[in-house]
């Protein structure tokens, strides 16, 4: 992998109406939100990238407003096929999660869209923070990039994007 973007969802109602978890839907604030990362990821997305994104309602509507941006602008709306994946879901361990997004194409952009605190567990992962945990805002976008030095693999953190100040 040379690029792996997490996106976390944006902020979402305390509660559903149906009372479970993965129904929670943005909240008025959380669709500005998603809609402002949203223009930011489609001006700066690699083209081709591979969008994966956690079945909860929270994340299928923080990535809809990237296909709503996205579909403004027909020159990169067919690199927007969003994969929905079971190892994203709220109820998924970390390990599965870090299992599946291995990956040896050095060439490959994936952009996940999922929740904390896996983003967070990742993130520690691949940077080699053994004593915290990256914690992940809502509505955050954490980019990291992989290169090869001397024959070693490093992960390394390109940006952080936040969506309000």
């Amino acid at each position: 992998m040379a690029n792996l973007i997490l996106w976390r969802h944006a902020e979402a109602e305390v509660e559903s109406n149906t009372g479970q978890d993965t129904d929670r839907a943005l909240t008025k604030r959380g669709r500005k939100d998603a809609l402002k990362m949203a223009k930011w990821l489609h001006k700066n997305l690699p083209v081709n990238t591979e969008v994966l994104c956690s079945p909860a309602r929270r994340c299928l509507e923080t990535v809809a407003a990237l296909q709503c941006v996205n579909t403004a602008n027909d020159r990169r709306q067919a690199r927007l096929d969003v994969s929905v994946v079971d190892f994203l879901s709220i109820e998924s361990g970390f390990d599965e999660m870090a299992q599946k997004l291995v990956n040896d194409d050095s060439s490959k952009t994936i952009l996940i869209v999922g929740h904390q605190p896996s983003l967070g567990l990742l993130i520690t992962r691949l940077l080699g923070i053994d004593e915290a945990t990256c914690v992940v805002k809502k509505g955050a976008v954490w980019w990291l990039r992989q290169r090869l030095v001397n024959g070693a693999l490093q992960t390394y953190l390109y940006t952080v994007q936040l969506p309000h100040y």
